[in-house]
């Protein structure tokens, strides 16, 4: 991983603040705007956490839709992903390509980019003449339907222009890492230094069909004089080391590969670099990192302004001639548009070299043939790197169409490609597992919550993908007080209320359950209901035991229970019902004498209780009635809080109210609940906490059975099963686990490492000046054992430093860390 300052990717701390920043918008406008539909929402969203294995599927999330993901990353401009992030006009754009570049590398680094599959080949070969972004585009994607590939390059080496973008902007082992990867995805031969006149004779040589992706290589000539002493962009970004300048430089043209030039030039020993061009600044091609170059390296624009003359004295360039050029009022830039200024003839005689850098064209013409395709910039003029790749892509996809006698593909545009390579697996390890002998395709579930509360809900969410789901908690004809405005957020991940119950009667839960069931039969369809706690046993046995047997004849596949409503029960003790013991054995003993044998009972349980123990012991024994039916808890649903909101102006201080926290905020209090219950040997279905996959997994790892979720899909939508199948799959394969049976309990029977157990040996702050800022935050610190010296530079002092890690946890940019003492400072520590 980068620890260090580096122009190109993130440092660790720089990369986990700025995926923060992404708000993973349900629209994803930053995935359509990217002409290869890569998608920053899952892969940012992937790598939160931060697993080596999350950085590893992040990087494949990126390459399964870009093969030069991590060119691009470093080279794409700020006018596709980052125009259309919903940040941009807030706070500014998220830094989406540098987030990409990092990932990437990062993934390279360590471990490596996961293995993509290839598919069985189809028999038919085929020719890609150009080795550039859009030929490695067009090869990737056959070879991923199954093609044998050869790519015919010219120069010595694959990646074309990739390979003229100067080191400042584009780190070379890059290129070349991005390619051994592309070339893994299938059957795909290299044949550099060939030369292709004729593509038809490739037709007789036993391809099936050619496309021709050359790029644009033959210079645009001015035709002026003296024109053949000046330097070639080609030449020059080709072999920069080649070139040494001493004096003044002007450089002609006015888009980013002249800006390359231009800086080209500094770096090689140029004193004084002007540019000239048609363009005036703001009409300049260029992203604002390639604006402010122009500051960094002291570049002086001249717009709206024609070369004449190359000016020699001798063999010697002595300066150039110039004309002043106009754009008529209200046309568009363009060159064909600007019209000389007679009288405004111009002369300079202080350059010594002359750049020109006004554009490319192809060296092969563009004749339509049967069998031959093209792609790239010989296509579309000169593009980026990525809009490149997209139209490799959907020439891949033409060519597989016509080799397969299929009708034209559908593309929306030559540059925009939404085909990606069917070789990634974002669930590499089966989470398939069951729940009470029932099958079920992985262990999430949703929770009793809005995002359940009624069948459009459901539907939504299976269509997503979720294993199953709990209808939100309905009542039999009961009158159900929903205030308004009930649902609270403490922060981004700790919410509150939301998992109220449902608004809906039983009976029309009831109906949407037999719907259900018959639509989606291999999914896991719940119900949520509850009962009356009036003291009267007679008739709140009646209506426990009635709805009981309504939800079972409508044919759900699983029943559960609310015992642990955080505003409390309506019992004549007035406490949650789930608090008392005795009063959640009665009214489960009433649910298990009357259930089916054949659907399971869910009894959902609160956190809030001094030990949960005592409760699930005379659970157990309940159980222990009827041996033959299935039946487990649910633990720990939301915990009951206090918090204040704002009401009514005529109050003298913000309304309190009860609220039930559910999300990341209530997550240890779940963890330790379960690690206490579990022992117990009740199954359980864990809820109440997790905003991530790992989270999800560590209560799989305490030994629950199954996972429910309701603040997370609140938050990021039903689509987020996706990103959680994937995280839990990827984590179990770095750590060797082969199934969920294998995953489930794997702490057990000591989750917990005794406090008296941990280590007193105690570690040492220490400091990486690269990274430190001299915030002087970490002089803070409660024991004093951190200072700021004279430069405002921090240091440890050894015999008050105790180790407690706090200050390396906080560092805004990561420059602390903890490191073992040596011999001498382990006796300078005096906590005495």
């Amino acid at each position: 991983m980068n620890d260090q300052p580096n122009s190109l990717i993130m440092t660790k701390n720089q990369l986990h603040t700025e995926l923060l920043r992404c708000e993973y918008c349900e629209e994803k406008p930053c995935k359509e705007a990217c002409p290869v539909n890569c998608s920053p929402f899952d892969f940012i969203m992937a790598a939160r956490i931060g697993n080596p294995s999350d950085i590893r599927r992040s990087a494949a999330e990126i390459l399964h839709a870009n093969p030069l993901g991590g060119v691009c990353g470093m080279v794409c401009p700020d006018t596709f992903c980052m125009a259309a992030c919903t940040r941009k006009n807030f706070d500014g754009a998220i830094n989406i390509p540098k987030i990409q570049a990092t990932l990437v590398e990062m993934a390279k680094l360590d471990g490596g980019i996961p293995k993509f599959s290839t598919p069985a080949l189809n028999g038919k070969k085929v020719a890609v003449i150009g080795g550039g972004p859009a030929g490695l585009g067009a090869a990737a994607a056959l070879a991923q339907m199954g093609y044998m590939v050869d790519i015919y390059e010219s120069r010595a080496q694959l990646g074309g222009m990739m390979n003229l973008i100067p080191d400042h902007r584009l780190d070379k082992k890059v290129v070349q890492s991005d390619i051994e990867f592309l070339l893994s995805l299938g059957v795909i031969q290299a044949k550099t230094n060939t030369t292709v006149d004729d593509p038809k004779q490739l037709l007789k040589q036993g391809y099936h069909a050619v496309c021709i992706t050359v790029g644009l290589w033959k210079p645009i000539e001015l035709g002026i004089e003296n024109e053949s002493s000046a330097i070639k962009m080609v030449d020059l970004l080709s072999h920069p080391d080649a070139f040494q300048f001493k004096e003044r430089v002007a450089v002609i043209g006015g888009g980013a590969t002249a800006i390359d030039c231009a800086i080209t030039a500094r770096k090689r020993g140029a004193k004084h670099v002007e540019m000239f061009m048609l363009e005036k600044l703001s009409e300049m091609p260029l992203t604002s990192k390639e604006r402010q170059e122009l500051i960094d390296f002291d570049i002086e624009v001249n717009g709206r302004v024609r070369l004449t003359r190359i000016k020699k004295n001798g063999k010697d360039i002595s300066g150039i001639d110039t004309l002043k050029v106009q754009l008529a009022e209200g046309q568009s830039f363009s060159p064909a548009n600007v019209r000389d200024l007679k009288g405004t003839e111009g002369t300079r005689d202080d350059f010594d070299d002359v750049i020109i850098a006004i554009g490319m064209r192809s060296t092969l013409p563009r004749d339509p043939m049967e069998g031959v395709f093209y792609a790239g910039d010989m296509m579309t003029g000169p593009k980026t790197v990525v809009q490149a790749v997209a139209s490799g892509k959907n020439a891949a996809l033409e060519i597989d169409a016509y080799l397969k006698l299929r009708a034209k593909p559908v593309i929306e545009k030559t540059t925009k490609s939404r085909y990606v390579f069917p070789g990634y697996n974002p669930v590499p390890v089966s989470l398939a597992t069951d729940f009470f002998g029932r099958p079920i395709k992985s262990p999430y579930l949703l929770s009793a919550s809005p995002v359940t509360d009624g069948i459009e809900q459901m539907e939504k969410a299976y269509r997503a993908g979720w294993a199953g789901a709990i209808m939100k908690t309905a009542f039999d004809n009961v009158p159900i007080h929903i205030p308004a405005e009930y649902m609270f957020t403490f922060n981004q991940s700790t919410y509150a209320n939301a998992d109220n119950v449902s608004g809906h009667p039983l009976d029309r839960v009831c109906g949407e359950i037999k719907q259900l069931v018959k639509k989606y039969p291999d999914r896991l369809t719940m119900a949520s209901t509850g009962g009356p706690v009036s003291g009267h046993d007679a008739s709140d046995k009646a209506g426990w035991q009635s709805n009981t047997k309504k939800l079972e004849a409508a044919g759900a596949m699983g029943i559960e229970y609310s015992l642990s409503c955080p505003q409390g029960g309506d019992g004549t003790e007035g406490d949650i019902v789930s608090q008392n013991a005795a009063l959640t054995s009665k009214i489960i003993d009433w649910v298990m004498e009357v259930g089916d044998p054949n659907v399971p009972k869910l009894f959902k349980l609160t956190a809030a209780v001094t030990s949960i123990v005592p409760i699930l012991r005379a659970i157990k024994q309940v159980f222990a009635k009827y041996p033959n039916k299935k039946a487990g808890v649910t633990l720990a649903n939301s915990f009951p809080t206090l918090a204040f909101r704002t009401g009514a102006m005529d109050r003298v201080w913000e309304e309190g109210v009860i609220v039930g926290m559910s999300g990341e905020g209530v997550t240890p209090i779940s963890n330790l609940t379960l690690s206490q219950a579990v022992p117990e040997g009740i199954d359980i279905s864990g809820n109440g906490g997790p905003m991530n996959y790992k989270a999800a997994m560590d209560f799989l790892a305490l030994g629950v059975k199954t996972v429910q979720f309701c603040t997370l899909p609140t938050k990021y939508g039903y689509g987020i099963i996706q990103e959680i199948e994937s995280g839990t799959a990827f984590l179990m394969q770095e750590r060797g686990i082969k199934s969920m049976q294998e995953l489930i309990g794997i702490t057990q029977p000591h989750p917990v490492t005794d406090f008296m157990a941990l280590t007193p040996i105690k570690k040492l702050s220490t400091f990486n000046y690269d990274l430190c800022v001299s915030c002087g935050n970490c002089a803070r610190c409660p024991y004093l054992a951190i200072s700021l010296d004279d430069k405002r530079l921090p240091f440890s002092d050894p015999t008050r430093c105790i180790g407690c890690s706090l200050c390396a946890q906080k560092c805004l940019v990561g420059a602390i860390t903890m490191r073992e003492r040596t011999p001498q400072e382990l006796g300078m520590l005096r906590e005495n």
